[in-house]
């Protein structure tokens, strides 16, 4: 899968939860996200709260922070790509 295509995906994930499941699955969802965006910098176990949560949902889940994290995301909380090109290009790399 391509980087952007996934990163596309868990931001999609984010904004409109989990489609088709039950509302208690949704909630897992949120207690995860929520756990997920608390976690020190650098802390890459999974919480505890993301038990039972599907594996692709939860890599969403783990992408869309990291995106929101590195500030690639327009004001609606999207992907935005040239947010994305321009921090790669900041620097001079």
């Amino acid at each position: 899968m391509d980087q952007t295509a996934g990163q596309v995906d868990g931001v999609a994930f984010a904004e409109g939860g989990v489609t088709g499941c039950g509302q208690r699955y949704q909630e897992q969802t949120d207690a995860c996200l929520a756990a997920l965006k608390a976690r020190a910098d650098g802390d890459k176990a999974k919480p505890a709260e993301c038990a039972g949560i599907k594996r692709s949902d939860y890599v969403d889940m783990v992408m869309s922070v990291a995106i929101d994290d590195l500030e690639w995301t327009d004001e609606d909380g999207r992907f935005d790509k040239n947010k994305m090109l321009d921090s790669l290009t900041e620097d001079g790399n």
